[in-house]
């Protein structure tokens, strides 16, 4: 054999043991460009793209199907073909991807969009390729700003949530409030807040109980004065009743001359005295019932009105917390934008085509990508400042304030009535 051909025989030998193992596992799909060489036959070697149907056209065998396959597959397809058609019976071809399907990330990076795919390539280098997690780069100034409002804005989301869970245990009657009650946020006491939260409970359900009994004793003192105003006019009665019979028989005796008739003026005037008496006690005792009714009343309304007023602070809560949530979720991602979130793990899901369907995998910043690949980049609850155990939401708007409570069964009790 000629030096030139043990030459050209080395090479093809050195190109096979090279070639990535990635890329002879790969297959083919449209879009993507195939470099094929025919051994001593150079007017076979040329560069192919694989159309939409999954052909590529290659004189003189013309269009032959090559998607799904690998290189190695297409390349013994060509020699056997070859072979076939007697063209040439010891034909030896070689394959290999000049351009493939590019990588297409998204979600949660700098500058989403497609990217050329390279052996090797990890979910890393990718998000690194498209800008990174955050590709902004504040002055310490802003950062202070921003971690000041997010602060802020935690405190007051913490101290709404307590309004609320304070509200709801009074509507629910129960005897104080638990950590469970309150998101759980950096920078924030959640200790000191619940016991001050409880501390306003006790005093709330104090000033409640003290009205009712303020408007008991009222009631009490009514009932009394309703008794003894029937007990004077009772006693008036019988006056009234006493002076008729005295005027009766006065006037019985004037009639047949045994008193003057000044004596029976007198005992008339004294007997319209005591009806006039009579009839102020009458008024008094009306009076004295509507007194009495305005105070059941109260007394009845009590509850219901504070009912209505601890729903309406759990709905204002709510929708102000909601107000919050949207606040804190836009400075935090500010700050992440900056790259200055939380350390949890990415939430990374790669789509890819498994025998003609593009499936969706798990996947993680080592997974090493394939052309085509689909990768979306979704940035954890800590990346915004908010741990995985909280939920600001947690407080979700409902159609009755009373049905919002939402805190655990267990390990609570209910105050006393």
């Amino acid at each position: 054999m000629s030096l030139p051909l043990r030459l050209a025989g080395l090479w093809l030998v050195a190109l096979l043991v090279a070639a990535p193992a990635s890329a002879q596992q790969h297959t083919v799909a449209p879009g993507e460009t195939l470099d094929i060489a025919v051994f001593r036959v150079p007017e076979l070697t040329r560069q192919a793209v694989v159309d939409v149907d999954g052909q590529i056209a290659f004189p003189p065998l013309g269009q032959i199907a090559v998607a799904g396959q690998t290189v190695d597959q297409i390349a013994a397809a060509i020699e056997q073909r070859l072979a076939g058609l007697e063209i040439l019976l010891d034909a030896q071809v070689t394959v290999g991807l000049t351009a493939v399907r590019p990588i297409v990330i998204g979600g949660d990076v700098a500058q989403p969009g497609a990217l050329p795919y390279q052996p090797g390539l990890t979910v890393r280098r990718a998000i690194a390729l498209g800008g990174g997690l955050g590709a902004l780069r504040p002055s310490m100034g802003a950062v202070t700003e921003l971690r000041a409002e997010r602060d802020a804005i935690a405190a007051e989301l913490v101290a709404k949530h307590a309004t609320r869970a304070r509200a709801q245990a009074e509507l629910d009657n129960v005897a104080d409030l638990v950590p469970e009650d309150l998101p759980e946020l950096a920078g924030n006491d959640r200790a000191a807040v619940l016991t001050l939260a409880n501390s306003l409970l006790d005093a709330a359900r104090a000033e409640s109980e003290s009205q009712k009994a303020f408007l008991s004793r009222d009631l009490a003192i009514i009932d009394n004065r309703i008794e003894r105003l029937g007990e004077q006019r009772e006693h008036q009665k019988a006056l009234v009743e006493q002076q008729t019979e005295e005027v009766t028989r006065y006037t019985d005796m004037q009639e047949r001359g045994l008193t003057p008739q000044t004596r029976v003026s007198e005992e008339y005037r004294t007997l319209n005295e005591l009806r006039g008496n009579l009839a102020q006690v009458e008024a008094d005792i009306a009076d004295v019932r509507r007194a009495r009714e305005a105070a059941m009343h109260e007394l009845e309304r009590h509850d219901a009105r504070r009912a209505a007023t601890l729903q309406g602070e759990v709905q204002t809560a709510l929708t102000e917390i909601a107000a919050l949530n949207a606040r804190f979720r836009g400075v935090t991602s500010q700050l992440t934008q900056f790259g200055l979130g939380g350390n949890d793990p990415l939430r990374i899901t790669v789509h890819r085509m498994v025998d003609g369907q593009e499936k969706p995998m798990a996947a993680d910043e080592d997974t090493v990508l394939e052309p085509g690949d689909l990768v979306e980049v979704e940035l954890p609850d800590s990346f915004y400042g908010v741990p995985q155990s909280a939920d600001l939401a947690s407080a979700a708007p409902v159609a009755l304030p009373a049905a919002v409570d939402q805190r655990p069964a267990g390990g609570r009790q209910e105050a006393s009535r």
